[in-house]
């Protein structure tokens, strides 16, 4: 029935087909082909809450999404994207796998306050992308009521 010796060739010709029956769906997503039914875009189903941390401590930002392909979640703090231990293993900042930002420890200097600001998570996926509502983290003040250091007392 083949032509080819050992049945080599023919070997290599259905090597070739099953490669090309996952083409499709390797490509899909990338190349704009139709999206699958259960294909969705994504939704943020857990938005970041205002935070107030000592300087030094820990502090999450939660943040979940959904979609389908599973979506991608970065953080912007004040529009700029937040670098995370994923590219910067020195990192204090770290993307937990279900989208949160944890801080190792809150950074707060006189002349530098990398932490404080506005976040916000973004989830991307081939269909869409989803940005969460607004989330300030502050650093709280080390002064106590009435102006006076806490701990210190004027007598």
């Amino acid at each position: 029935m083949w032509p080819w010796k050992d049945g080599a060739m023919r070997r290599r010709l259905l090597l070739l087909r099953s490669l090309l029956c996952l083409v499709p769906a390797l490509v899909a997503p990338t190349f704009g082909s139709r999206p699958r039914l259960e294909d969705f875009s994504p939704r943020i189903v857990e938005h970041p809450s205002d935070l107030i941390v000592s300087k030094g401590e820990p502090a999450t930002l939660n943040c979940k999404a959904e979609g389908r392909p599973t979506p991608i979640v970065e953080w912007y703090k004040d529009g700029e994207r937040v670098e995370t231990d994923k590219e910067d293993p020195r990192s204090h900042r770290m993307l937990l796998p279900s989208g949160s930002l944890f801080f190792l420890r809150i950074v707060h200097g006189r002349r530098s306050k990398p932490d404080e600001g506005v976040y916000v998570c973004a989830a991307r996926n081939y269909l869409g992308e989803a940005v969460s509502r607004n989330a300030s983290l502050e650093v709280a003040s080390e002064w106590g009521p009435g102006g006076l250091r806490e701990g210190v007392s004027c007598v």
